[in-house]
């Protein structure tokens, strides 16, 4: 039998049935996202950031009320948030497009909020150079200067939330909204192994004492 556990995975949208133990943050996170165009989600590795948004967010939101573009920096993050604009846009976007004229003919296409979601944001200031820093930036508060139906999210590691300095001067709202996503508690983490088993039909012997002794081993 294949683990029905995603481990180190990431939850997607389509995992919703065996998503748990994270409703509280769902409902803050979509509360957030309306009250704001630009969004900080951050907390300690393996907590699950990716997740809260692919599928606690992904189902949360009606699917006509937003178009997610996940970007990873990968080599830059300038020339990825391209790719991955121009990836989702049925219509071509000019070569020479700005971020802004790129985003707006997106938008014009599904004529969905656009929701930009930023993973492992943290990369772009670990490893890439100031010009390539000066460059998401400048179209970060292109972006926000710019009334538009178009939000972004930036999910990145606590540990790494100095290094934003550079960001915040040139974009002083950077930390006005904000999520923290704290380690699963205990009985949080209960529910996620006795939902999941019995969304999939698989039986625990002894309930919820073998659940709990599962927390206890890990």
């Amino acid at each position: 039998m294949n683990s029905p556990f995603k481990f180190l995975d990431a939850y997607a949208a389509e995992d919703k049935a065996i998503f748990f133990g994270r409703e509280a943050e769902i409902e803050a996170l979509y509360t957030l996202v309306f009250q704001t165009r630009l969004l900080l989600v951050y907390g300690p590795s393996g907590t699950g950031k990716t997740s809260l948004i692919q599928c606690g967010l992904a189902n949360r939101i009606k699917p006509t009320d937003w178009l997610p573009v996940l970007v990873r920096r990968k080599d830059d993050i300038n020339a990825s948030l391209d790719a991955e604009i121009r990836r989702a846009a049925p219509t071509p976007i000019d070569a020479g497009a700005s971020v802004v004229e790129a985003v707006e003919s997106l938008y014009l296409d599904h004529l969905r909020p656009v929701y930009l979601l930023f993973d492992q944001f943290e990369e772009l200031f670990i490893f890439g150079s100031t010009a390539e820093q000066d460059t998401f930036i400048a179209s970060i508060q292109a972006l926000l200067a710019r009334d538009m139906a178009c939000k972004i999210v930036l999910i990145m590691r606590e540990e790494y939330l100095a290094l934003l300095d550079r960001f915040e001067k040139s974009v002083p709202s950077l930390f006005n909204k904000r999520l923290r996503v704290e380690p699963m508690s205990k009985t949080n983490i209960l529910r996620v192994i006795t939902g999941t088993t019995a969304a999939l039909g698989i039986g625990l012997e002894n309930g919820d004492a073998t659940a709990q002794a599962i927390i206890d081993n890990i």
